[in-house]
């Protein structure tokens, strides 16, 4: 079953948090917001993600969180405290300032308590990130088959409103044939005020008109093109691309059907099909 491009995903697991957001685009594009330390595994992600989709902006969010989050490690910063405490010291002296320069006003200054930055292993960092990065893919592809389906459903109406058209166009066809050769010669009647009419000319002039206007060919595409439509909506593979070509082949040939068709009713039905081509050509672009 086909899949939209767009959806969200969460995993969480191993001290992090893993969100995924996907939305239409002509190739896979990833965009990663992670920590510093987790850069060193882009290639990795981008791999393990390429594996799946195949299509979309996907915008990948890592934060470190969650009940397995490892506890943080600061480090004193002696040089900034002798700094600060000798600021302090020439303040009171300059100014004549009371009070003294303890533990509570120098642990306001963050910089005297620095976060040590420990380098972690890259293979131990994505043992405990592969989990929650799985279930965020997993997830966001569920989302996505859901939107596919919607779409699915939703073209196929729209596809059984163009074949239909197409049939009763089938069956309209020969009558406008009937119908002009009709008209041709009660025009020609009226030119001719009671002569003789030249049957073998008049033939040929509705012969001409018939092969002009006749649009078998591009019925029996519209159904081929239409069926193969069908038979796209049911493969598992991204078929974005495909379908959207196929659609401008059947547009093309409703045009065509249109253009040669002279006839009022099959024109009302060619914007009418043109009409729902064009919303399903819509829906397409966000099928991956």
């Amino acid at each position: 079953m086909i899949k939209s491009m767009t959806g969200f995903g969460k995993g969480e697991g191993g001290g992090f948090v893993v969100e995924m957001r996907s939305v239409n685009h002509k190739f896979l594009d990833l965009s990663l917001k992670v920590p510093r330390d987790i850069l060193q595994l882009e290639n990795r992600l981008k791999k393990k993600v390429g594996e799946t989709l195949s299509r979309g902006r996907v915008d990948i969010f890592i934060t470190r969180g969650g009940v397995e989050e490892a506890p943080k490690a600061f480090r004193l910063n002696a040089e900034a405290a002798k700094q600060y405490i000798a600021l302090f010291d020439e303040m009171k002296e300059t100014f004549g300032l009371p009070g003294e320069v303890d533990i509570s006003l120098l642990s306001q200054f963050r910089e005297i308590m620095a976060e040590v930055e420990a380098p972690e292993d890259a293979d131990k960092i994505w043992a405990a990130l592969e989990g929650p990065l799985g279930q965020s893919i997993e997830s966001l592809n569920g989302m996505r088959a859901q939107e596919g389906a919607a779409l699915a459903s939703d073209i196929k109406a729209r596809a059984l409103f163009v074949s239909s058209n197409l049939e009763e166009i089938e069956k309209r066809s020969p009558v406008v044939v009937e119908e002009y050769a009709k008209r041709l010669k009660e025009r020609v009647e009226i030119l001719a005020g009671g002569m003789e009419l030249d049957q073998s000319r008049l033939l040929q002039e509705i012969a001409i008109f018939a092969e002009r206007s006749d649009i078998t060919e591009e019925i029996v595409r519209g159904r081929s093109h239409l069926a193969q439509l069908g038979m796209m909506l049911q493969e598992d593979g991204p078929v974005g691309r495909k379908m959207d070509f196929l659609l401008q082949e059947i547009n093309r040939e409703v045009n065509t059907i249109g253009s040669k068709a002279s006839d009022r009713d099959i024109a009302v039905r060619v914007v009418d099909m043109k009409s729902e081509l064009e919303k399903v050509r819509e829906q397409v672009q966000n099928i991956e």
